[in-house]
């Protein structure tokens, strides 16, 4: 979902935030399902979607964990071990905004890309299961042979793909071009993003007067209830709390950039006619009134 120039400025000047540890509605279209196809029987590599919760959406051709993994989650590491390590990988990628690729544990090829729409991480692509060495860490080995598995490891090892670097170098580039095309494509998207737009970009346009719920979910051709739930949904903040900061907001830009005009004035240019409920207002959600504000911008 790409939202406008016009309401991506909206949305920064809000410092809207969303609490990026809670399961979004997520739709993964069709598309994404063939292009996970064909990039697992092209390399035989696993690619899964992954939903901020950990919840496997997609994965390439259905493919179940390889026979390798079943017996390092099973035999020589905990299933927990692995977990940890994705878990690690997803946040230490969504903080990087970039695709990392590395080396479990086990000794083999993982690659992890946050999927951002716009600043909001909304899930996680990787692909693995594949090799770049001929050998197993001395570690996993030693383990194996205690446990009496070590022939049956190293079969299922050297059935994992083989790719050398500069191979891996190219499959992540690949997959880098598909994350993009599936974000640019709008293959991914939030339930409820597209009224938001065109909910924020009505505010803004008529960010000079009284704003009701009423007169947006008519524009929307929406429900009250269904613009009401999106807002708390997807903003986490109720609708009237929104129309409020986008008013206030925009109040601190004519106290900046037009000095000259007073608190009555600026009040008049954002749909109040009451300067003292304005400056009250402002004082509630800013912590600072109008007048120590303007005083600061001296």
């Amino acid at each position: 979902m790409q939202f406008s120039a016009n309401t991506w400025i909206i949305v920064q000047r809000w410092c809207i935030i969303v609490n990026m540890n809670k399961a979004l509605d997520i739709i993964l279209h069709d598309e994404i399902q063939n292009i996970f196809d064909n990039f697992t029987a092209s390399f035989g590599i696993n690619i899964l979607f992954y939903s901020l919760d950990g919840k496997i959406l997609r994965r390439g051709h259905g493919r179940a964990n390889s026979k390798f993994c079943e017996l390092i989650q099973n035999k020589i590491f905990d299933r927990n071990e692995c977990i940890s390590m994705d878990e690690s990988k997803c946040r230490e990628c969504a903080r990087q905004k970039e695709i990392i690729n590395y080396v479990c544990h086990a000794g083999i090829e993982e690659a992890v890309a946050p999927i951002f729409i716009e600043t909001q991480l909304v899930g996680y692509a990787m692909f693995g299961q594949f090799r770049s060495s001929q050998k197993l860490p001395p570690k996993v080995l030693k383990i194996a042979k205690e446990n009496g598995c070590q022939a049956e490891l190293l079969e299922s090892f050297y059935e994992l793909p083989y790719y050398n670097k500069i191979k891996i170098k190219n499959i992540i580039g690949l997959f880098t071009i598909l994350v993009d095309y599936i974000i640019t494509k709008e293959i991914i998207s939030v339930k409820g993003e597209r009224l938001i737009n065109k909910t924020l970009a009505y505010i803004e346009q008529h960010i000079d007067r009284p704003i009701t719920l009423d007169e947006v979910a008519r524009n929307a051709g929406r429900s009250r209830s269904s613009i009401s739930h999106s807002f708390k949904k997807i903003l986490g903040k109720p609708f009237s709390k929104v129309v409020i900061e986008a008013k206030l907001s925009k109040a601190g830009e004519y106290f900046k950039n037009a000095p000259h005009l007073s608190i009555g004035e600026v009040a008049f240019k954002l749909g109040y006619k009451d300067p003292l409920y304005f400056s009250r207002l402002y004082k509630k959600h800013k912590g600072i009134s109008p007048t120590e504000y303007k005083g600061h911008q001296k």
